[in-house]
């Protein structure tokens, strides 16, 4: 059933563990079967393999910023109980999805003899593999782009348990089905095979799931053009973040590469590459909020929009702030027992920044999402285009004057600039923003994090233990826990945190009971 208005806080924590879950059980999948897929592909197969999932990746930028699109004008019809409306958004925008995916169709597989015979150095041996394979991405495309659309349609109507419960099985079977090339000897185009039926397969679920929550759009496709329109208007500002926003993430590495050496890049790119995996934390809790964000400005919108907001912060500075904390004062010893020695002498200062940005850089993600729900996601992507020669410029001065060091500070400016420019503008479109930030005690976490890391000094300094290190720095986060629940969660926290763990409570006798 679908309701009007704002979801209610416990479904949107619920569904930003769903989110949370969706996104990390992948990746743990994908670290034990890449290492087996490795052995049975070897290195020029799991390459070419490698290839084939970035070109999966970036050709979904053809959907042209509908899927986001999409949710945004979806969730505003439903918070205005239009139901009326939902039937164009749906068929207008997996329509066009199919168009521009067929598109990238042609596109790719009149450009695959280029890419195989010229663009990549395939080994000869792997031509005709790799040709097949990339027939096969080709052919999936348009139903691809189709599904990013559906679940863009699911995600407005707050049904993340229904997206993360096709999504999460397709996206561990991305790396489970390449990884059975060692024990059944399936070859590149039969893994590809695999990994393209079982796309089909979702897009077909999520296709059914959507007439299932919008039973109205049962009846004749067709395309509404005013409202393509729109869309594409929405979609296109989207579209140049995501064409842009790559290029910010990656440009440190190229020139790192280009300047200096290959061998420095390494030392740069593996803590760089593993940090930024934390992301998962707040891209699950924006992931949720989108849709919340988009439902309206009218003056109780904006009231629960602040509030979310507000609390969205706090979470992310809590936890992001502890963990950057913790990553920071331990970084000599994280990169020694991840990576080795050599790597902790290498790699500790450029840890220990990367360890500061991320934070900066996540709740940045709090307003760059309000941005993009109440309709401006102009704003974002300029950003983005100014922060480009900038950033570029910063670059070539820092690498040039500092090595990779330079490279790490000149990232740290950029997404300081960036949180910055994106804090500015959600104040001047929601005043009463600086109100709620104001409640939420900011400065009462600040000091506590302050005080965190002051404490976690001389621990580092003086403890040459390792172990015991561990017991303190585990005694000092519980502290911190207890600091945190007497000083900084409010009534309402506090209450939905003793009723979840209850229910968790309550959940565990069961089990125990009946087994």
């Amino acid at each position: 059933m679908i309701k009007k208005g704002f979801t209610s806080s416990s479904i949107l924590v619920k569904n930003t563990l769903f989110n949370f879950s969706g996104m990390l059980l992948p990746l743990l999948v994908g670290v034990i079967a890449i290492p087996l897929t490795v052995r049975g592909l070897g290195t020029e197969g799991f390459g070419i393999l490698s290839i084939a999932w970035i070109i999966l990746g970036y050709l979904t930028l053809l959907d042209f910023g509908l899927s986001r699109a999409t949710t945004k004008f979806a969730a505003e019809n439903l918070n205005k109980n239009n139901l009326n409306g939902i039937p164009s958004i749906f068929w207008t925008s997996i329509l066009m999805g199919f168009c521009f995916g067929c598109l990238g169709s042609v596109i790719l597989y009149l450009a695959t003899p280029h890419l195989i015979n010229s663009f990549f150095k395939i080994p000869t041996t792997y031509l005709n593999e790799t040709r097949q394979s990339f027939y096969l991405l080709a052919c999936v495309l348009p139903f691809l782009l189709v599904s990013i659309s559906l679940k863009g349609m699911l995600g407005a109507a707050q049904r993340f348990d229904l997206v993360n419960a096709v999504y999460v099985p397709v996206s561990t079977l991305n790396f489970i089905f390449p990884a059975l090339s060692m024990p059944f000897g399936l070859n590149l185009p039969a893994i590809i095979l695999l990994i393209v039926v079982s796309r089909l397969i979702a897009t077909g679920v999520y296709f059914f799931l959507c007439l299932k929550i919008y039973p109205n759009c049962k009846h004749k496709p067709h395309m509404d053009l005013p409202l393509l329109k729109k869309l594409l208007s929405y979609g296109g500002w989207i579209t140049i973040s995501g064409v842009v926003s790559p290029l910010l993430v990656y440009l440190d590495r190229l020139f790192i590469g280009s300047m200096l050496s290959v061998g420095l890049l390494t030392y740069y790119s593996a803590p760089l590459e593993a940090i930024t995996r934390l992301r998962i934390i707040p891209q699950a809790i924006m992931t949720t909020l989108f849709p919340e964000f988009s439902k309206g400005l009218n003056i109780e919108d904006r009231k629960r929009i602040c509030f979310l907001f507000g609390k969205s912060v706090k979470i992310l500075l809590l936890t992001t702030g502890i963990i950057s904390l913790i990553l920071s004062f331990n970084a000599h010893d994280i990169l020694n027992l991840w990576l080795g020695k050599t790597f902790a002498e290498q790699s500790t200062s450029l840890f220990q920044i990367f360890s500061v940005s991320i934070l900066i850089n996540f709740l940045a993600l709090v307003p760059f999402t309000y941005l993009q729900g109440i309709g401006r996601p102009d704003l974002p992507a300029k950003f983005h285009l100014i922060e480009l020669p900038i950033y570029l410029f910063l670059l070539w001065v820092s690498i040039t004057t500092f090595g990779i060091l330079g490279a790490a500070y000149a990232w740290l400016f950029r997404v300081t600039l960036d949180f910055v420019l994106l804090y500015r503008w959600s104040f001047k479109f929601l005043p009463k923003l600086s109100e709620e930030i104001r409640s939420i005690d900011i400065r009462k976490i600040l000091t506590l994090l302050l005080l965190f890391g002051l404490i976690l000094i001389p621990i580092r300094l003086m403890v040459a233990h390792l172990i015991i290190r561990i017991i303190l720095l585990s005694g000092l986060i519980i502290l911190l826990g207890w600091a945190i629940w007497l000083l900084i969660l409010d009534t309402s926290e506090k209450a939905f945190i003793k009723s979840t763990s209850e229910k968790l409570c309550f959940l565990k006798w069961i089990h125990e009971t009946t087994h």
